[in-house]
C-alpha cells in the first residue's frame, strides 16, 4: 500500500531482563509518530492501538499505547461530541528553523527571503501551542532562539541570523519550556564545524522531548570535507553523515529541506541536491528542490503537521547487540494510508 504520511522513531534503552534460556536482553521502548490520511490526503482522527499493525522481522509487536497530537484545527466538533477519546489528545508542535548560511553574497537576497517567509510563518501560521526555535550554521552551530512560543523573541532571533554573532550559549533561566540549549554546551557547539555535526548535536539535544520534531533546513546544498564528487554526483559520503542520520532518527526528527536556489541554474551539479534529498528521505521529511517561493513549502509543512499519532511498543534485542531494526507499520483498515520510517537504531 502506498504510504503518504509521516512517521518517526525513537528507541530508548530501559533495562536488562532475563527471559527463558538465560539469554540477557535489552528492552527498548519504541515511539513511532504517524500521520494517517484517506486517499484524498485528509487526516484521520480517532484511531486507537487496535488500528495499527507493527511488525519487526515479520513478527507482530504488541502496541502498548497511542496518543494523538493535534493543533485542534482538525477538531471541528465540540469535544463532548468528538468521536474519539478527547483525553488522549495532546497539543503542541515543534519546529526548528535551521539556516545553513551560504558562503559569499550571491545568495544573500535568497537568505533574506527565506527569513521573511519564516516571519510570515510565525505571524500567520504559528499557533499558541507551538514551540519554535531559530538556529544557523556558519563556522559552527549557533542558536539564536531556544524553543519558545514568544513571537517577539523569535522575530529578534531572525534579525540576527545573517550576522556572525555568537548566538546563545545557555538555556533561558526560570522557564519550564522544552529546551535545545539545556542539553548542550558551548563546548559541544564549538565542535560542529560541519552541517552534519551541527544536525547530529541538534538531534541529540532534542531527544528527551517526547514528540515529533521538525527541522526546516534552508540550504543551497551541502558538500562537506571527505565527500568525493564524480560526474556531478557524490560517490563517497562524509564520515559525519551516518552519525547525523542516526541521531535524527533516534530523536524522532524529520528534516524538511528547502533549497535556497529557487531557480534551476544550468550546470548546477546534482550533488548540491543529492544530500538534501537523501537527508529528507531518510528522516521521513520532504525535499523542496526548486521552490517558486519559500512560503509555499512552509504552508505544506505546517499542514502536514496539523496532527499525528504517537504509538509506543516494547522491543527486545540481545544485550550488547547494536544495529538497525527495520519496522513495518500498517493499518488494520487498508483503505487508509500511512507512511512509515524504515526502522530505528538500537543498542548505542
Amino acid at each position: 500500500m502506498k504510504r503518504l504520511a509521516v512517521l518517526a522513531l525513537l528507541a530508548l534503552p530501559l533495562l536488562a531482563q532475563e527471559p527463558q534460556f538465560s539469554e540477557k536482553v535489552d528492552v527498548n521502548v519504541v515511539l513511532l509518530d504517524a500521520i494517517v490520511t484517506d486517499t484524498k490526503g485528509n487526516q484521520i482522527l480517532g484511531l486507537d492501538k487496535n488500528d495499527f499493525i507493527v511488525k519487526e522481522n515479520g513478527v507482530q509487536q504488541t502496541v502498548d499505547s497511542v496518543d494523538y497530537f493535534t493543533t485542534r484545527k482538525l477538531l471541528d466538533a465540540r469535544e463532548q461530541n468528538a468521536p474519539f477519546k478527547v483525553e488522549q489528545v495532546k497539543e503542541g508542535r515543534y519546529f526548528v528553523f535551521f539556516f545553513d548560511k551560504p558562503v559569499g553574497t550571491q545568495l544573500f537576497s535568497d537568505l533574506a527571503q527565506a527569513r521573511n517567509a519564516t516571519r510570515d510563518f510565525i505571524e500567520q501560521q504559528m499557533l499558541p501551542g507551538d514551540q519554535v526555535a531559530i538556529v544557523a550554521h556558519d563556522f559552527r552551530l549557533k542558536v539564536y532562539s531556544d524553543f519558545t512560543s514568544n513571537k517577539a523573541q523569535l522575530m529578534r532571533a531572525l534579525d540576527q541570523v545573517t550576522s556572525f554573532g555568537t548566538g546563545l550559549k545557555e538555556a533561558p533561566a526560570g522557564t519550564a519550556e522544552p529546551s535545545i540549549l539545556r542539553n548542550m554546551s558551548g563546548r559541544d557547539m564549538d565542535r560542529t564545524g560541519t552541517v552534519y555535526e551541527a544536525l547530529e548535536l541538534l538531534g541529540d539535544s532534542v531527544r528527551p522531548i517526547k514528540a515529533r520534531k521538525n527541522v526546516v533546513l534552508f540550504s543551497a546544498g551541502i558538500l562537506e570535507p571527505g565527500e568525493e564528487i564524480r560526474n556531478g554526483m557524490v560517490i563517497s559520503q562524509s564520515q559525519y553523515y551516518q552519525p547525523m542520520i542516526q541521531a535524527l532518527n533516534r530523536a524522532n526528527v524529520s528534516v524538511y529541506a528547502i533549497n535556497l536556489i529557487r531557480d534551476q541554474v544550468a550546470g548546477t551539479p546534482p550533488a548540491l541536491h543529492q544530500t538534501l534529498e537523501r537527508m529528507a528521505s531518510e528522516t521521513n521529511g520532504e525535499y523542496f528542490r526548486y521552490p517558486v517561493s519559500f512560503t509555499t513549502p512552509l504552508k505544506r509543512i505546517e499542514k502536514t503537521n496539523n496532527g499525528y499519532y504517537l504509538i509506543s511498543y516494547y522491543a527486545r534485542h540481545r544485550k550488547g547487540d547494536s544495529g538497525f531494526q527495520r519496522v513495518d507499520v500498517r493499518l488494520a483498515n487498508p483503505e487508509l494510508r500511512i507512511k512509515a520510517r524504515e526502522g530505528y537504531v538500537y543498542g548505542d
